[in-house]
């Protein structure tokens, strides 16, 4: 009777995978067996040059995010651009860089896109805005860029460094 039970268990198992995995190739909505996220910490190798670099789009149709150095984003803070921390609001209050905004990547990818853009209204969409977190370990920088550019905002940059980074550095920051 066990060895009839854990047949049938591993006919329907085998069965049921087969079946998921054929689904999967004819569907037109694919879900990729391997991911490549290579791409999620490559850094703009042209935003250093005078030249602005070429946009590109994701699959999904919008501007990608893209991956800054840290000579670069202290330039863009001296010229003014928009910081957004994703960070939760008790991590922003025990420091951030000077003058950041906090957006908890959390709260905010639950958002419609109207919302999404009721939150970000006050910046400019063609204007650069730099995404970061605390630091090399967190990701929600990356996260937190691309939803702010499904709601269309063009400029978006990373800073992988995050605040740890920029505070080691003895860039300007606030509490």
């Amino acid at each position: 009777m066990k060895r009839s039970l854990l047949k049938e268990i591993i006919i329907i198992v085998s069965v049921s995978v087969f079946l998921g995995f054929t689904m999967n190739i004819i569907s037109p909505n694919k879900i990729p067996l391997i991911q490549d996220y290579s791409s999620r910490h490559q850094i703009d190798s042209v935003s250093s040059d005078k030249q602005k670099p070429v946009r590109q789009y994701t699959k999904e149709g919008f501007v990608k995010p893209v991956n800054v150095k840290i000579q670069d984003v202290k330039k863009m803070f001296d010229e003014g651009a928009v910081f957004i921390d994703g960070r939760p609001p008790e991590e922003f209050a025990t420091g951030h860089i000077k003058g950041a905004v906090n957006i908890p990547y959390k709260e905010f990818k639950d958002k419609t896109v109207e919302q999404k853009l009721e939150i970000l209204k006050a910046y400019d969409k063609e204007k650069p805005i730099v995404s970061y977190c605390g630091g090399t370990e967190c990701e929600i920088s990356i996260d937190n860029a691309y939803e702010m550019a499904k709601a269309g905002y063009n400029e978006l940059k990373i800073y992988l460094g995050g605040y740890k980074e920029w505070n080691e550095l003895g860039y300007p920051t606030e509490k």
